[in-house]
């Protein structure tokens, strides 16, 4: 069952792009992100001042994906299970904090609904896991800094989950197909090594259409840059107040300069599944300390690289 109309041909040179789950059918994905960040507390370059700190940290996710209840004309409920999740991570402080929170996706399920253009239209029970596995990355006991946050890679899943099938559900008319080299956009929030909002526009476009031995296949292109505009109602880790620990602990004031990056993703029209995606792109943001320390402006760089993969059976 197509879940964005039939796909009976194409209209001209113009093909119709749907996401499509089908009855007995587990789709399984990898999910790799992971970034490489840089902090200069020294971004003028002054005499005697501190070399950047560097770290890094990845996520790996193997996420199922099974239709629970099928229907073309209206919503289609989903079941994601998450079969795997694995957090590695280098840092400056010699103290791990201990398992990341992201880990406990591991063997949890949710649901959504999904329209029949590919739009998600109820994500409840995935805002709730997210909660969930948000509430386990703070430290057990607090003192006089009050709740502590632990370093989690919760928003990486999270981002993923929602913006997903972006690239088909936010074709402006999916039923008059797309033709290559026309292009269409997206606002979809970030994941950060701290918990600020942030949000890139993506902009899609059908690079080109090609037949394989497994079906008709779309390049999709990205390119991505800072959107003034912010995604509402995504599944949020955390609420109400709390500090950081760590490197981000010490920094405040977060204020975002550029976001440049591209990227790439393989959809097979005829059987309607995204089966290779890749991302880089990188941040680059302005900080000041929790004290303020002459003039020195602390910047943060993140180099950031995702893939997700279709796995076979």
């Amino acid at each position: 069952m197509a879940l964005a109309g039939c796909r009976q041909g194409q209209l001209s040179t113009q093909d119709l792009l749907s996401v499509d789950f089908s009855e007995r059918t587990l789709l399984r994905y990898k999910l790799v992100s992971s970034r490489d960040i840089e902090i200069n507390f020294d971004s003028a370059g002054s005499a005697g001042k501190s070399r950047p700190q560097k770290m890094s940290e990845k996520l790996e996710l193997v996420i199922a994906y099974k239709p629970v209840e099928l229907d073309p004309y209206g919503l289609s409920t989903i079941e994601g299970r998450c079969e795997s999740a694995k957090v590695s991570r280098t840092s400056v402080v010699r103290k791990p904090s201990g398992r990341d929170a992201a880990e406990s996706l591991a063997g949890q399920t949710f649901t959504f609904q999904i329209t029949p253009t590919g739009r998600i239209k109820d994500y409840t029970n995935l805002k709730a896991l997210v909660r969930r596995c948000g509430d386990k990355a703070f430290a057990s006991s607090t003192g006089r800094q009050g709740r502590i946050k632990n370093p989690d890679m919760i928003t990486d899943f999270s981002a993923f989950q929602w913006h997903f099938w972006d690239s088909i559900a936010s074709i402006e008319d999916a039923v008059a197909g797309v033709e290559p080299g026309q292009s269409w956009k997206a606002t979809q929030f970030i994941a950060l090594p701290m918990p600020i909002p942030a949000a890139r526009e993506t902009t899609y476009t059908l690079d080109r259409v090609e037949e394989t031995d497994s079906g008709k296949k779309a390049v999709i292109t990205s390119t991505y840059k800072l959107s003034d505009s912010r995604v509402k109602n995504w599944p949020r880790p955390y609420k109400g107040q709390f500090n950081m620990r760590g490197m981000f602990g010490f920094l405040r004031n977060f204020k975002f300069r550029s976001l440049e990056g591209a990227g790439e993703q393989i959809f097979n029209i005829d059987t309607g599944t995204i089966e290779n995606e890749q991302q880089h792109y990188k941040v680059h943001i302005d900080a000041g300390f929790m004290m303020p320390l002459g003039d020195t402006v602390p910047t943060v760089t993140i180099d950031q690289k995702i893939s997700v993969q279709l796995l076979g059976d």
